[in-house]
């Protein structure tokens, strides 16, 4: 008899264990490999969270750290990594600094935004943007610590509770701010906020859409839940794309006219990153990804764009950093996706399977005990 169990419970897991790995096999996303720019060697850059790239700085990159530190961020040399300057932020505070872009404002300054909207015991009843202006500096010339403009700062508050935010992109078109949140679950809902800041008061995110990751078999992150956790987000400076990254994967939407409630309604071209212990920033350069990992000494990696489809309407981007998808290629996205849930949903079943399959075990296997 106890044979018998086994084969009973040894079969659904064979088929659970082929079935998963069916489902990682199709699920991995093909992408190109990332080239290594330069390893973040200034040890107080211990948690690079955010990483954004300079308009009125060409050739210089962004990024600040998570909680722990003050309220400031670091400007490097995008060659090198260098630390060009450290900038504070006056009168701001680091609860949890979890993302940074770089955009120009309403009224067509370059600016650094700065999420204050980490919280991972979903316990805040308000988070904040920053916006400065951002700092004119010159590559390979540091200029040490300075203070930035002081910011405007956007109070906010979710409007169906605390929510734990590490990704934000500012659309260039409207000048709105995006928080992308994480959720153990792999659904990331979207907010944008009020067009104008105010400190006198706490004012109220709009939920515009969601957002559901899947497992990609992609190797990074902590653990495989790393597939299903948004990190960082980043638009091109035309507005024309959105990125939002996981620990282990980019996922791109075409945007046209700043519209990103309609372009996160449209299935994501998906990208394999490379390898990171705890990917988290992302940003956009040309035809590039870069992206960030927060661990000290960490590398930046240069990714290349995959070809993508052209939003409905025309994008507002050059065509050089939006490519065209054939039809016979969306076809066969569209049919791998297919197979991919067909194959989750069958995992699923077998893993009911398995556990429906060992309790009856144990309850057999009890009740000769106790027979005896």
């Amino acid at each position: 008899m106890r044979r018998r169990t086994a084969t009973v419970l040894g079969a659904p897991v064979a088929w659970l264990l082929i079935a998963l790995a069916l489902e990682m096999m199709l699920a991995s996303p093909s992408g190109a490999a990332g080239r290594a720019l330069f390893r973040l060697s200034d040890p107080r850059i211990a948690e690079a969270s955010g990483l954004g790239v300079g308009i009125r700085s060409p050739g210089v990159l962004y990024v600040q750290n998570d909680s722990g530190d003050r309220a400031r961020f670091f400007a490097l040399d995008a060659t090198s990594g260098y630390t060009l300057a450290v900038l504070s932020v006056p009168g701001a505070v680091n609860h949890d600094w979890e993302d940074l872009a770089v955009a120009r404002d309403a009224a067509g300054v370059p600016s650094v935004w700065l999420a204050d909207t980490g919280d991972n015991s979903a316990a805040r009843s308000e988070v904040q943007v920053y916006r400065v202006d951002e700092p004119g500096l010159v590559a390979g010339i540091p200029v040490g610590e300075r203070a930035t403009t002081r910011p405007d700062v956007w109070r906010l508050r979710y409007p169906d509770g605390a929510h734990d935010t590490e990704s934000m992109a500012v659309d260039p078109v409207s000048h709105r701010i995006y928080l992308f949140t994480k959720s153990l679950s792999g659904v990331s809902e979207v907010f944008e906020a009020p067009p104008r800041p105010s400190t006198s008061r706490v004012q109220q995110l709009v939920k515009v859409g969601s957002i559901q990751f899947s497992l990609t078999g992609t190797p990074g992150g902590p653990n495989f839940v790393g597939q299903l956790t948004a990190t960082g987000a980043s638009m091109a400076e035309d507005g024309s794309l959105l990125v939002l990254r996981t620990y282990t994967d980019a996922y791109l939407w075409p945007v046209s006219g700043g519209d990103i409630a309609a372009a996160i309604r449209r299935d994501a071209t998906v990208l394999a990153l490379p390898p990171q212990p705890q990917g988290e920033g992302i940003a956009l350069r040309g035809g590039q990804l870069l992206i960030d990992s927060e661990r000290a000494l960490s590398t930046v990696y240069s990714v290349p764009l995959p070809a993508l489809p052209h939003p409905p309407g025309g994008a507002s981007g050059s065509p050089a950093s939006v490519a065209s998808t054939s039809p016979a290629a969306a076809s066969g996205a569209a049919a791998d996706r297919g197979v991919r849930r067909l194959i989750l949903a069958g995992s699923l079943v077998i893993g009911l399977a398995v556990v429906v399959a060992m309790v009856r075990g144990l309850l057999w296997w009890s009740r000769r005990r106790l027979g005896r």
